[in-house]
């Protein structure tokens, strides 16, 4: 027992370290908006004069905006171009929507104009020390002083203006004065705190000294104007092309808490599962888990991340390919065991051996995170960016630091001649035939896809609002919401399109497959006020639909041709070709699924598609890997359909215990995320489930079918007779 003392102090002060960093890790975790709450909003970007938008207008109205929200003092604001001229704007923890909107749209381009509405001075009269908030020294009000750059513009116009008739010798002071829609006639509330029309003063003589504003402001008030006139103005114009997306904060609160509660509890259970099956191996596979997850989150908070539902859903796949790579090294261990090699060298072997399959699933994976990342936008790169920092921290902790903690066991001879205490049960697999009935599961699967083709056709997908286009009603109570009164309310005003989902008893959300005008809102908003129901709404145009849903199938499709580059080289074209349409295969089923029974398709779908991505071709590579390293145990070039028929067998039979468990743990987190029936990601999860499902029948018994399909035709093609002939003529010297 003395020798393990020196590998337990090892292992214990890695573990101990990464407790000490489990608070201040977790509090300094940001969270989006529907975690923590807070608004969303999506502004389409125009140029002032109708003119082609530029990547410089897009880049200053980009830093205009960042300005300005600064002076809103939001923690952790999210800013992000999408497309060509989209910029999505997050506000976690902001309640006030109609300040915060304001603030960022309102151009603040400042104009003196007389009462006429012609312009006299615009804000390039201004100095460089803008405006500032002051008081008057008699009524101690507040007022916003401003510096005057040409102060002999500003006196020869003020001097002007001061010699016109009574009632006429006005200036007014706009911000945002739009031509032939704001005019001084109906500026009822000018000079009285209004964001537009700002002041109104009477010019009796030429100003030629301080100048200031005032207008009836509070301190606030009048602190908002200094912040917009100093943020600079606006080059562009900014349209919303979604109303803001609320959610409050006690419902983002309890998606928090329930999550949290669901990976503790998944984390107990994967670690029961490796030390029950692994024992030992199990144990340090778990304290790697830990390691891993933590390290995980202190690389996202020294990036700045905002952890969100994609995150979690990248996450969720990190974890999943965190413990297959602890499987298949320690399965791979086993086999080595089993044939007879001490753990010493079963060890050295298997993980030698176990290596290059790791290796290739993760930067595969990798791959497509990258290519997400580049050409995503909005979730995508979100989902992205979780991604390729679980596949870093794989390779550094589920690989490397793993297997630095068991060599320091094995070496300490404790555990010589009781593989079974460090290993598990290491027992020769037994060979199933798989390429023979394979037949079965290519039935199964194209019966799914064609009966859900068949739904398609006749009914269509089942596509929420943020595919169609639509509304989004939040809503809370002090009450338990009682969803048959809100039906009746909604059936008056002949809504028909829309489902409801509830986070607790007390919030949740309405759906709406279409956009409400405005009487519709306000009608809408007092039925459920009567009901004792407050409510939000967030409307979401088809030009927001169509930009999300085209770029994330143009990532798609850039991450599978990515895929398919890497799995060429490292492999062979047959191999490329059958892990794509392995992930199609997958993609198609849950689609089918999701037709067959009229599960709602929202973007979260999206995340979910690649996670099973992620997952299945992690799987089909590590299938793969065998395939080729059992295939290139023969001794010969030619092969029979029978020889293709044994690698695939025999290959598939030594990875099957791996690819079920690895499932398996994978399929716990999902589940009891389902049990906790978090609604914002139930989608998310129903997909998952069906995917891992599909992905593991793919990778094991039909891609492996596939290959040989297509290998015995490419590998035993006969040569062309031509130049069969050539080569023969010049062999007998005749054309020497």
């Amino acid at each position: 027992m003395k020798k393990l003392v020196k590998p337990l102090i090892f292992v214990l002060s890695f573990l101990l370290v990464f407790v000490f960093f489990v608070k201040p890790t977790i509090e300094k975790l940001s969270f989006g908006i529907d975690l923590q709450g807070g608004f969303e909003i999506l502004y389409e970007v125009e140029t002032l004069d109708g003119s082609k938008l530029t990547s410089e207008d897009l880049d200053n109205t980009y830093k205009a905006i960042v300005n300005r929200i600064d002076t809103l003092g939001v923690s952790e604001p999210v800013i992000t171009v999408e497309g060509e001229n989209l910029i999505r704007i997050q506000l976690p923890g902001v309640s006030n929507e109609e300040e915060a909107r304001e603030r960022i749209s309102t151009t603040a381009a400042l104009t003196f104009r007389d009462v006429n509405d012609e312009l006299l001075m615009t804000s390039e009269i201004l100095g460089k020390g803008g405006a500032s908030l002051t008081q008057n020294p008699q009524t101690f009000s507040y007022q916003v002083k401003l510096d005057i750059k040409d102060s002999a513009k500003f006196y020869d116009v003020t001097k002007d203006i001061s010699k016109r008739d009574n009632n006429e010798n006005i200036m007014v002071i706009w911000l945002d004065f739009e031509e032939g829609v704001d005019s001084f006639a109906s500026a009822t509330d000018c000079g009285r705190g209004s964001m537009k029309c700002i002041s109104a003063p009477y010019v009796n003589e030429g100003i030629n000294g301080e100048v200031v504003i005032e207008g009836g402001f509070t301190k606030e008030s009048a602190q908002t104007l200094v912040d917009l006139i100093n943020s600079g103005a606006l080059p562009t114009k900014l349209i919303e092309e979604s109303t803001p997306r609320s959610v409050s904060a006690s419902f983002g609160q309890d998606v928090i808490n329930k999550t949290a509660i669901a990976g503790i509890i998944t984390f107990a259970l994967i670690s029961f599962i490796l030390i029950f099956k692994y024992r030992i191996s199990g144990l340090l596979g778990s304290i790697c888990l830990f390691i891993y997850v933590m390290l995980v989150f202190i690389i996202f908070n020294s990036l700045d991340g905002v952890l969100t539902l994609p995150g979690i859903a990248a996450l969720i796949l990190g974890i999943g390919m965190a413990v297959d790579s602890i499987i298949i090294s320690i399965e791979r261990i086993k086999e080595e065991v089993a044939s007879g090699k001490k753990l010493g060298t079963a060890i050295k072997e298997g993980n030698k051996l176990s290596l290059g399959a790791i290796i290739d699933a993760n930067i595969t994976t990798m791959i497509a995170g990258v290519v997400l990342y580049i050409f995503g936008e909005s979730s995508v790169k979100g989902f992205a960016t979780m991604l390729i920092i679980t596949i870093i921290v794989t390779v550094l902790i589920t690989v490397i630091l793993f297997r630095i903690f068991i060599n320091e066991f094995v070496n300490s001879k404790c555990f010589d001649k009781k593989e079974k205490l460090f290993l598990g049960n290491s027992k020769k697999y037994k060979k199933r035939s798989f390429n023979k009935n394979a037949k079965y599961a290519v039935i199964i699967s194209s019966t799914i896809i064609s009966i859900g083709l068949l739904f398609v056709i006749i009914k269509g997908f089942n596509f929420g609002v943020d595919f169609t286009g639509g509304t989004n009603i939040n809503i809370s109570s002090t009450e338990k919401i009682d969803f048959d009164k809100v039906n009746k309310s909604l059936e008056e005003y002949e809504i028909t399109g829309y489902d409801y989902y509830l986070g607790s008893e007390s919030e949740g959300y309405i759906k709406i497959n279409s956009i409400l005008n405005a009487d519709e809102e306000i009608n809408i908003k007092s039925s459920l006020s009567d009901l004792g129901i407050e409510s939000s709404m967030y409307e979401i145009s088809t030009l927001v639909t169509n930009t999300l849903t085209e770029n994330a199938i143009r990532a798609l499709l850039y991450s599978l041709v990515a895929i398919i580059i890497y799995v060429m080289i490292r492999f062979n074209f047959n191999y490329a070709l059958s892990a794509v349409l392995m992930l199609i295969h997958d993609v198609l089923i849950i689609l089918a699924v999701f037709a067959i029974f009229g599960i709602e398709i929202n973007f979260i779908i999206v995340a979910a598609l690649l996670t099973i991505i992620g997952y299945s071709i992690n799987d089909t590579i590590v299938v793969f890997d065998r395939i080729r390293e059992n295939k290139n145990k023969y001794k010969k070039k030619k092969f029979e359909k029978n020889d293709l028929d044994e690698i695939v067998d025999v290959s598939s039979s030594q990875t099957i215990t791996r690819n079920i468990w690895t499932t398996i743990t994978t399929l716990i987190a999902v589940v009891i995320l389902i049990m906790f029936n978090l609604s914002d990601i139930l989608t998310f999860n129903i997909a998952i489930f069906i995917g891992l499902i599909a992905g593991s029948v793919s990778s094991l018994i039909i891609g492996s079918y596939l290959w040989s399909i297509l290998e015995i035709r490419s590998v035993n093609k006969p040569k062309d007779e031509e130049d069969d002939e050539v080569e023969e003529l010049k062999i007998k010297g005749i054309n020497s």
